[in-house]
């Protein structure tokens, strides 16, 4: 759901920035002369049985938790409108060695939460007070932008088609309750960077925008609302959405960690609620399963009406005609050729997956408390959803075979580059991410591609035009071809959540980022050199040879690299505070690491400018030139990193 960083000002403001949305998933080798059939198997399914799925689990979660360092876990499972298995591993306090109770012990789903946002959304629609296609500025007392003269509706924010831009402002604090859901929406109203039909880009702010239409149209609080309309007639005793927690629960929260070890910062507050904010047991998780499954019935209660439900569930728009979409609300999931409809969830310390296999009425809900060491606790429920498709509803292997080689050389080359996904930022420093994070797709000399869709580096074969499978495992890669070329491409696991595009521009050529860093290294060694050189001189005894407007010239364009050095700090400063997610007040640092920038680029190529002239007026020797005129070019190009990705301005928005 979130970004996290852990900039370094030693590594650079661009490689800090990279940081942004980076991660460190395992790439599996193969070898390319043997293709083994994809994720799907061909084995019997196990049957789904309480003794045999908790003898299976037993054998895999205690050690998966002990290898990621991960304190604790639950996993529910249900199955034909009951629970059949409901379990917690490890420990919610790790030092006071609390056990998980999946009926007592409070999680934090993160985006999950989003589901039952959308869920009240559709009950709203049943009472006529929400139309899924009208402009969401019916409901509002503010104004989202139009995007080519289209207003943003319901239904695309519940398939994250609204087009806004990424933003990582108000998301997580910690400590104080967060402020009015309106007045978190009011203060920064994202542009919209991209049409609906461009595809999904994931937003937490279209998710809390519906939320506060929810509460507008409702005339309750979004928490009052769910409480009474979705967590009463499910029996959720146990969950809320109130942030901090009431005094009942607080005993019951697991704590969330880094790693066993490092305990994290505390209850995370969620400053857009809707989009993340929940907190429930692992069995108040399993009616809202069952009601999904039931078509909006558990028990005796009804929170939607099964026509709505299985709207919900059926209207699914894809950007790619052979890969996973988007439901209404949900996004699809699908394995073995079973239909599932799910949706993951991310806080810092929590990370958790719902998933239904709506034609097996079978439900699956993982949560972790802690990421893990290297990420693995993280990883854990992508493996366990895996696993456990594999062994109760494994699939026959696709009869696609592998395209001819020459063919698929050829294509892989078409699909070869760099790209930017539509879940981005085009319009603060968030968007350096685009500038050194950008997704690469390869293509091998085997004709197969390696990329990582999701994060997780693959590599992938083709098994029919422009359609790629995963080797060894369930994810495809599906491209759209126009004009001979590649144009974008996303796969299974990342087409519900965003799209790939070729960058335009000198992004489009390769270019920007070589040149952008190696700026950087001249800039850091003339700002470096510059007081060692003038040692060296004075310990020698020698002068200064430069005199008049030229010693000044290559005065000031050496300060202004130092200053720069001093900007790439306070940039690294600023990132480094936002991904802890602490809530801090950075305005008043990100208001200097902009000033400094300024001054130190569009002040260092006026400084340059004017040092290289000199150094033509006066008729210096060829290095001198040749390096002013580098120097000219480094800052030139440094004024266009800061102008094109927000380094310079007034705003305190991200």
């Amino acid at each position: 759901m979130f970004i996290k960083t852990t900039p370094s000002p030693a590594k650079g403001l661009l490689i800090a920035a990279g940081l942004l949305l980076s991660a460190g998933w395992l790439s599996p080798s193969s070898a390319a002369a043997a293709i083994p059939a994809p994720g799907a198997v061909s084995t019997p399914a196990h049957p789904l049985t309480a003794p045999d799925l908790e003898a299976w689990l037993d054998g895999l979660v205690p050690t998966a938790l002990n290898t990621a360092q991960t304190p604790g876990a639950v996993v529910v499972v249900v199955k034909d409108g009951q629970v059949l298995l409901e379990k917690g591993y490890g420990y919610a306090d790790y030092e006071k060695r609390t056990p998980v109770d999946p009926r007592s012990t409070l999680f934090r789903p993160g985006s999950t939460s989003k589901l039952f946002t959308w869920t009240a959304v559709m009950q709203l629609v049943e009472e006529g007070k929400i139309n899924l296609d009208a402009d969401v500025n019916a409901y509002l007392d503010f104004k989202t932008p139009a995007r080519n003269g289209l207003p943003v509706t319901m239904r695309q924010l519940m398939t994250h088609r609204g087009g806004f831009s990424e933003t990582a402002k108000d998301l997580v604090s910690f400590g104080a309750p967060p402020p009015p859901l309106g007045e978190v929406l009011k203060r920064y109203v994202p542009p919209r960077i991209f049409d609906p039909q461009d595809g999904p880009g994931y937003s937490n702010y279209g998710a809390a925008l519906a939320g506060y239409i929810v509460q507008r149209v409702s005339g309750q609080s979004f928490d009052d609302y769910i409480a009474q309309h979705i967590f009463l007639p499910l029996d959720m005793g146990h969950s809320t959405f109130q942030q901090p927690l009431p005094l009942a629960m607080q005993p019951h929260m697991s704590a969330g960690y880094d790693t066993w070890d490092k305990p994290g910062a505390g209850f995370e507050i969620v400053d857009v609620s809707p989009a993340g904010g929940l907190s429930a047991t692992g069995d108040d998780m399993a009616h809202f399963m069952i009601a999904h499954l039931q078509l909006g019935r558990y028990g005796n209660g009804q929170i939607l009406q099964a026509q709505t439900a299985q709207t919900m569930q059926t209207s699914i728009i894809k950007s790619f005609p052979d890969l996973d979409g988007n439901a209404l609300g949900f996004y699809q999931q699908n394995i073995n050729g079973h239909r599932v409809i799910a949706h993951a969830g991310d806080l810092n310390y929590f990370h958790s997956d719902l998933s239904l296999f709506l034609d097996d009425h079978v439900g699956l809900f993982v949560s972790v408390n802690a990421r893990g060491k290297d990420g693995l606790g993280e990883f854990l429920r992508n493996s366990l959803f895996d696993g456990f498709a594999d062994r109760y509803f494994p699939g026959a292997p696709p009869s696609l075979g592998r395209l001819d080689p020459a063919v698929a050389k050829a294509h892989a080359a078409m699909i070869a580059g760099a790209y930017i996904s539509t879940r981005r930022s085009d319009s603060t420093f968030v968007s350096l991410v685009k500038l050194v994070s950008p997704t690469v797709v390869t293509a091998n000399a085997d004709g197969t591609i390696s990329a990582a869709p999701a994060g997780q580096q693959e590599k992938f074969y083709e098994i029919k035009p422009f359609l790629w499978q995963e080797l060894g495992g369930h994810d495809r890669i599906e491209a759209t071809v126009a004009n001979g070329k590649v144009v974008r491409w996303s796969s299974d696991s990342a087409a519900p959540i965003f799209i790939y595009l070729r960058p335009s521009g000198l992004a489009a050529t390769g270019l920007e980022t070589p040149l952008a860093l190696a700026a950087m290294v001249l800039l850091i060694l003339t700002a470096l050199l510059w007081p060692g050189v003038a040692l060296v001189r004075w310990r020698c005894g020698k002068a200064f040879p430069l005199t008049g407007p030229r010693a000044t010239a290559y005065r000031l364009v050496r300060l202004c690299a130092a200053l720069g050095l001093v900007a790439v700090g306070l940039w690294c400063a600023v990132l480094d505070i936002i991904s802890a997610t602490n809530g801090a007040d950075v305005d008043i640092l990100l208001h200097a690491a902009q000033l400094t920038a300024l001054l130190a680029f569009v002040g260092g190529l006026g400084a340059a400018g004017w040092n290289l002239a000199m150094v033509f007026k006066e008729a210096a020797s060829w290095f001198a030139k040749v390096y002013a005129l580098l120097l000219a070019a480094a800052f030139g190009m440094m004024v266009w990193i800061a102008l094109a990705y927000h380094l310079i301005g007034v705003s305190s928005q991200y």
